[in-house]
């Protein structure tokens, strides 16, 4: 049961753990500052880096003695920042297999339904990739397993905007009737790492910063709901379970508002050259 609802007793590495979270996104922060183009691309870098850092800084204020939990904060640590063993290979792969799967049948399903019951089944989809991704982590403790898993799904959908898919039939195929997506659109940072291939640069940002943000940030829901419910980090039972269920329908609903923005925005604009 621990194996699969909290710590994983056997000694473990931690080093690319470390450099991929930690370091990384600051590095690739720095050449993306010097290639920023406008005010746009800065804020939107600006938006990331700071869920970026309040998610890892509460983690981290977690893992402190701050609240003088120190046994718990050491079982923390161990909790999420596993390196990817063999098992962690099998859970990305598991991972990625299960996200597109989901993914095909939702959106399938989803393709014959009315606008409102397609952004349903689109939000179902993310709901059930999270899932996927919140098993394949609590199998690993290694937060690189959902990082890898989220990463290879967004740059997917990344790369059907970017180059239209031409290689089987542009991606119409992937749009309904009316012109709508039949993939909710993944956040984009927009900033080039060295004026070159912007996809390339796109792909780097969903794995380095995108991906790991918002993991942080289901990893931070998933901590505050333990420490809620048990007054301090316990690694296993069902409130890690329950933590990691929260976290998904809080992330969830980000979603919902991104997808509902465009449309609000879209309303207000007829609505005003109707007063106007």
């Amino acid at each position: 049961m621990s194996q699969r609802l909290g710590l994983n007793t056997k000694s473990a590495t931690r080093v690319s753990t470390l450099i991929w979270v930690l370091a990384l996104p600051m590095i690739l922060g720095f050449f993306a500052l010097s290639n920023i183009q406008n005010e746009v691309e800065f804020r939107t870098l600006q938006t990331f880096f700071i869920l970026y850092l309040a998610s890892g800084f509460g983690i981290l204020l977690a893992m402190s003695n701050i609240f003088n939990i120190a046994d718990s904060a050491k079982q923390l640590g161990a909790f999420w920042t596993n390196d990817i063993d063999a098992n962690g290979f099998k859970w990305i792969l598991i991972g990625i297999i299960g996200v597109f799967a989901v993914a095909g049948i939702t959106l399938t399903i989803g393709a014959g339904l009315e606008q409102e019951q397609l952004l349903m089944a689109q939000v179902a989809t993310i709901f059930l990739a999270g899932l996927v991704m919140l098993v394949a982590f609590l199998q690993t403790n290694a937060l690189l397993v959902p990082i890898i898993i989220h990463g290879v799904y967004n740059s997917f959908v990344v790369f059907l905007r970017e180059t239209g898919f031409a290689l089987v039939g542009g991606t119409q195929q992937f749009d309904l009737a009316g012109g709508d997506p039949i993939f909710l659109g993944v956040n984009e940072v927009g900033v080039s790492l060295g004026g070159g291939f912007d996809l390339a640069s796109e792909i780097v940002w969903q794995f380095t910063l995108v991906a790991t943000a918002e993991e942080f940030l289901k990893l931070g829901v998933l901590i505050l709901v333990v420490l809620l419910i048990h007054g301090a980090f316990k690694n296993r039972g069902l409130a890690v379970l329950a933590g990691g269920i929260t976290s998904l329908i809080f992330w969830t609903n980000l979603h919902l508002i991104q997808a509902l923005t465009p449309k609000l925005i879209l309303g207000m604009s007829m609505l005003n050259s109707m007063i106007g």
